[in-house]
């Protein structure tokens, strides 16, 4: 049973592509930007593909809860939590997910190296970091309502496993444990040999379905999404973000839609910046382009759409980009740290 899926990255995402797409930004943080990016992608890749081969298996189990992208802190600790399995005989497997593009590689130290570029790179154990995952939530589980035998409460045991793309290479050592670094179409097999080999203790500490997902929900109210500020991480500022000087007013052609170096707002986008800030901004006489499409009784695709025949916006590849007659006429590009670009326009804007 799945009790919950992982977060939507859609936002941070949008964000780090709009700063790369904003002219302001300098060359080294551009390329700073570009380097999280990518282990952005990699990150939500190799999180998709374990959910995947989770899912296929204990989403579809009555006997086990799975929770994808939980983000407890406690006591000023944090544990990110890719994925946790939890079943009836109170095991709760904690799961750190990895995509590594050119493979991995463990040392008899048990240290991690990566392959970026044909050369090897170190990295943190993940090993390790899960360590410190359970640390955490063995404190989080002494909080919780857990359910008792014979006035003994009972409590979880834990299983720290590092899922790796089915496709990767592992560079394994004769000597350190490796055994708990595995693909992740290889979990099922550990799972269930490791319930056929339980002890008879282990199977007194059985507890029902309604118990074990009483006991998920618990955890699951305690998630705090994360909303890295990427404005502080890279030194990003006001005067980066402003949109280039505009041109003369002579050398613009209205209705001639021309190059803009803004990144392009989603319908999605400036919905969910309206529907969160009210549809207000700091320009107050201005609207956002899903306010105006309302105050018009049109619908924002509608808006959008004669908002490119009169040149105002430019369609490349899908996606919708302000010209510099957009800008003449009033119109301004904004980015949300939160929910990503959008567009603004006067609310006697006539279309």
């Amino acid at each position: 049973m799945i009790l919950k899926e992982i977060d939507s990255k859609d936002a941070q995402l949008a964000e780090l592509e709009a700063y790369l797409a904003t002219p302001g930004i300098p060359a080294a943080t551009r390329t700073q930007i570009e380097r999280e990016l990518k282990i952005f992608r990699a990150g939500i890749k190799g999180e998709r593909e374990s959910a995947y081969d989770i899912d296929f298996y204990s989403g579809a189990s009555k006997n086990r809860i799975v929770i994808h992208d939980l983000h407890i802190e406690y006591n000023g600790r944090v544990a990110q939590i890719d994925h946790l399995i939890l079943n009836r005989l109170l095991e709760v497997y904690v799961l750190e997910t990895k995509h590594f593009s050119e493979g991995v590689s463990i040392n008899e130290q048990g240290e991690f190296s990566i392959w970026f570029a044909g050369k090897p790179r170190g990295i943190p154990s993940p090993l390790e970091q899960n360590e410190r995952h359970i640390a955490v939530l063995q404190d989080v589980f002494k909080t919780l309502d857990m359910p008792t035998r014979l006035g003994i409460r009972l409590q979880p045991s834990f299983e720290s496993l590092v899922l790796v793309s089915k496709n990767a290479r592992i560079g394994r050592p004769d000597k350190f444990d490796t055994r708990r670094v595995l693909k992740s179409d290889q979990l099922e097999r550990w799972i269930t040999k490791n319930i056929d080999s339980g002890s008879p203790l282990m199977m007194a500490k059985v507890v029902s379905v309604e118990t074990l997902t009483a006991i998920a929900r618990q955890l699951i109210t305690l998630h705090r999404p994360i909303t890295p500020d990427y404005r502080a991480k890279f030194g990003i500022s006001e005067e980066m973000l402003r949109p280039a000087s505009l041109p003369p007013a002579t050398t613009l052609a209205p209705l001639e839609p021309t190059e803009s170096p803004t990144p392009p707002p989603t319908p999605e986008t400036e919905q969910v910046v309206a529907e969160a800030t009210g549809e207000t901004t700091a320009s107050s006489s201005k609207l956002t382009t899903s306010k105006l499409a309302k105050a018009l009784n049109l619908k924002t695709p509608e808006l959008t759409e004669r908002l490119v025949a009169h040149g105002l916006l430019e369609l490349r590849e899908g996606k919708t980009y302000i010209t510099a007659a957009g800008k003449a006429a009033g119109g301004e590009f904004r980015m949300s740290p939160k929910f990503g670009p959008y567009f603004l326009w006067p609310a006697d804007l006539a279309v």
